[in-house]
Order: structure tokens, then sequence, then C-alpha cells
């Protein structure tokens, strides 16, 4: 009874529509992408690997209580600052790539892997 309801205009559209919902929710978003190239004034994906490395390890020895209990945070605060230094950031341009690689999954799970390898390599090199 459906169908007769239906004019023939009608019974196109629906298709129309479908392939246009369907299709339209494919469109590919830079943020799905793995391998994308930042805007200007943010990171880079090696400078910020290395940078996050760096990171990792200085949060990792304050876990383990590396700084004694005494101004903790301030220590912490100074290595921070110490690591920008040594990679010639800014807080705040560490912020902003931060915020832009967090905002780019596919690729920050790529960026992760190679932190996690940059990692093994710096304790590797350690241990030799």
């Amino acid at each position: 009874m459906l169908g007769s309801v239906l004019r023939l205009t009608d019974r196109a559209l629906i298709p129309a529509l479908f392939i246009l919902l369907v299709g339209g929710g494919c469109a590919e978003d830079s943020r799905d992408l793995g391998n994308v190239d930042p805007p200007e004034g943010i990171l880079e994906r090696v400078e910020f690997v290395e940078l996050m490395a760096d990171i990792q390890i200085l949060e990792g020895a304050a876990k383990i209580r590396v700084f004694s209990n005494d101004d903790v945070r301030k220590r912490l605060g100074e290595a921070y600052y110490a690591i920008f230094e040594k990679h010639g950031v800014s807080p705040a341009e560490f912020e902003k790539s931060h915020t832009w690689w967090w905002e780019h999954p596919v690729a920050m799970k790529e960026v992760l892997l190679e932190i996690t390898e940059k990692i093994s390599q710096i304790e590797r090199a350690q241990k030799e």
C-alpha cells in the first residue's frame, strides 16, 4: 500500500537521500588521517616526538619519586622549563602543539608509538 501512495519522484528521492546521507558521512576529515602536516606554529612530528619523549621520561621520574618530596612542584616546573629550553620551545608553543596533535587522533596514535620507541632507544643506549 505504501508503494501506491508514493509517486515516482518520491521513490527516486528516497534512494538519492540515502546515498547522500551515507556517502556524505564518508567525507574525509583531516583529523582522521595518520600522515598530517601541522600548520605553521605547531611542532613538526619529529620535534613533537622528541619533546614528548623527554617529558614522558620526566613524568616517569616524578612518579617513582626521583625528586625529593620538598619542592616537588618547583623542581618539576624547573625540569619542564629545561626541557622546553633544550628543544627551543615556549610553554605556549608546547600547549598549542599538544592540543593540535591530540585533535588528530589517528596521527597522535602513531606519534605515541614513536614516543614509546624513542624512549626504548634511550633506555637501550643507557644500558650499553
